[in-house]
């Protein structure tokens, strides 16, 4: 899910409601609120805890866990719309469209990054499972062959997380990740 796309949930929808029809269609924001609606668009970081509070009891911004566990905030539906509104009315004085496309840019890059890391992590602990297997399986066949005991299993074996995915797929994926890292530097 990229921080551009609203999240759209029916707990939010539900606040956002609440809030803005207990008597009649009433949305007031302050300054720093908009502000905050601005920066969670174009950076998703948060400085003020009131601030994102009470956006979040507006029902226009949301919080999310990522992939890595870090929490992120994004805008609701109603916060996208919020924003467009605040913009129309010229209260935002958020950077130019050149730099939030950069910045978007950049994120998207950079959430990228952190996905192939990850899924770069994951291979390494796969593959490391599989060769520990493969060890101990040629070390009990030479046991084997020449009349010996088993050798003795690891107290602890590594798990391999994801069995389905063929040890070439991986070497192919290490191989992708080790060129664009080349490109990149």
């Amino acid at each position: 899910m990229g921080r551009n796309e609203p999240i759209i949930s029916p707990d939010d929808r539900a606040l956002f409601r609440e809030h803005v029809t207990s008597g009649a269609f009433t949305l007031s924001l302050s300054r720093s609120q908009v502000s905050m609606l601005t920066m969670i668009a174009e950076v998703g970081d948060v400085h003020g805890a009131h601030t994102h509070r009470a956006l979040h009891n507006k029902g226009l911004v949301t919080t999310i866990t990522s992939e890595d566990g870090r929490i992120e905030y994004r805008l609701t539906e109603a916060g996208v719309y919020a924003l467009k509104l605040a913009k129309l009315a010229d209260l935002v004085n958020g950077a130019p469209d050149p730099v939030t496309e950069e910045l978007s840019s950049l994120r998207h890059q950079l959430d990228a990054a952190r996905r192939g890391a990850l899924q770069l992590a994951q291979d390494c602990w796969n593959l490391k499972a599989r060769l520990d297997r493969a060890e101990y399986g040629i070390e009990a066949l030479a046991a084997e062959l020449h009349g010996g005991a088993a050798p003795p299993k690891p107290f602890i074996w590594l798990r391999d997380k994801n069995p389905t995915r063929s040890t070439a797929e991986i070497l192919k994926s290490l191989d992708d990740v080790s060129r664009a890292l080349k490109c990149g530097a």
